[in-house]
């Protein structure tokens, strides 16, 4: 039998584990925006979209950290090191809770000011960064889990966050007020319970003590590296509401923040796969052909995926607008399709890039993965020109994630030639 009908190295089964598992975080987000988003006033739920955009937008670079953790992780379990591993990790525990802090009394400082910007109270600004610095952990947390290629509790331990937050955060606004605040406190105990349940995993992992060996000397060049490159994948994932918060009227921003988190929410289903797929093609630099080979299987399943997913937002916008929220009436119908159909298609291209993205860090070339940022700046730049409709907004993403992602699919079929035909030594 073709030994490409195997799935020897577990992608697809481990891919199916994850998806499972981030299908429940997406059922419990979508059932959370579907609870609050019926709760609260438009101005209310624009102001809470902005907020976890914000978190979104500062957490997903910290996907640098969990990249960082993971690609040493992998390397230190494949040769026989695995007593540095938890000293590894204690080293980076220790910095994220003095970032912390730093970040929670930076927040208390600046309230009044990033409370003008966003047009929000005090008091959320400062709960949102909190959740935010306690969010951070996650990255230390997924990056171990990912490294050892734990992927059954990488599955689980995150949903608890979902779960959590859709339980407390319709009874807070329910019972309690009807407040973007409660939403977010609501979000932060589910960090916390996540943190927990990592703790849980940790200790049933049986880590051997150690002591820490001689950190890598390339290590903190690859976190800034991953952190550049996600920078601006985060501004592109994440940005538009906080950019659509700040252009448009609350109202405005209100729908159009429903349009973009099912956009998100269908189209970015298939990322499990790149996380599957980073541990599997970590090296220190060569691309060898079971690692094209797992890239191309990779991209064709996200492929597949997002096209269903998109498929399903453009052909029946109001099919998931209806079951989020209920709200498919005729004063927002045509907005509410128009806006919904044009972020998926914007969102579509960089769900496809997270993957190439997600393999060319494991393999650290770095280059190419650069070049999100001169994306991200165009699309801000874009936007701060063209904002006379979210429509606009969509369409100056879209041409952004696309570009982004062809650059990152020609550096990677690039290399993949080079590793083919290297250069001949001259004679």
């Amino acid at each position: 039998m073709n030994n490409r009908l195997h799935d020897d190295s577990g992608l697809l089964r481990q891919s199916i584990l994850m998806m499972a598992g981030t299908l429940i975080g997406a059922l419990c987000n979508a059932a959370f925006h579907m609870a609050v988003g019926r709760i609260l006033p438009n101005a209310e739920y624009g102001a809470l979209a902005a907020m976890l955009g914000l978190i979104l937008v500062v957490g997903t670079p910290m996907l640098a950290v969990q990249n960082t953790l993971a690609h040493y992780i992998a390397i230190l379990q494949r040769e026989n090191r695995a007593a540095e591993i938890r000293p590894l990790c204690l080293r980076w525990l220790r910095f994220f809770v003095a970032l912390a802090i730093i970040m929670v009394a930076a927040a208390i400082f600046f309230r009044h000011q990033l409370a003008a910007f966003w047009h929000v109270s005090p008091a959320l600004i400062v709960t949102t960064f909190a959740v935010l610095a306690i969010t951070l952990w996650l990255s230390l947390l997924y990056g171990l889990l990912q490294g050892m290629q734990a992927f059954v509790w990488l599955a689980i331990a995150p949903q608890a966050w979902g779960a959590l937050r859709l339980l407390l955060g319709w009874a807070f606004t329910a019972f309690v007020a009807a407040q973007a605040l409660l939403a977010v406190v609501a979000q932060g105990i589910g960090v916390i319970a996540v943190l927990l349940l990592g703790a849980i995993a940790i200790r049933q992992m049986q880590l051997p003590r150690g002591r820490a060996g001689t950190p890598p000397p390339d290590t903190l060049r690859y976190l800034g590296a991953s952190l550049v490159a996600l920078v601006g994948y985060a501004m592109l994932m994440n940005l538009d509401v906080t950019l659509a918060k700040h252009y448009f009227d609350s109202e405005t921003a209100g729908l159009f923040a429903r349009a973009a988190v099912i956009a998100r929410t269908a189209v970015f289903l298939p990322t499990p796969i790149a996380t599957v797929l980073f541990p599997k093609v970590t090296t220190r630099g060569e691309q060898t052909a079971e690692s094209w080979r797992l890239l191309r299987r990779a991209l064709a399943l996200a492929g597949l995926l997002v096209a269903a997913a998109a498929g399903v937002c453009v052909l029946w916008p109001q099919l998931p607008w209806t079951i989020l929220y209920g709200r498919w009436t005729p004063d927002i119908a045509t907005h509410a399709a128009q806006w919904t159909r044009a972020m998926a298609l914007a969102m579509s291209p960089l769900a496809m890039a997270s993957v190439l993205l997600n393999f060319n860090l494991a393999q650290r070339r770095f280059v190419w993965c650069y070049s999100l940022i001169p994306c991200a700046l165009g699309y801000i730049g874009g936007v701060a020109i063209w904002h006379d409709s979210p429509w606009q907004l969509a369409a100056v993403l879209g041409v952004m994630n696309l570009l982004a992602a062809i650059l990152l699919w020609a550096a990677s079929c690039k290399d993949h030639r080079a590793t083919l035909h290297p250069p001949r030594e001259q004679e």
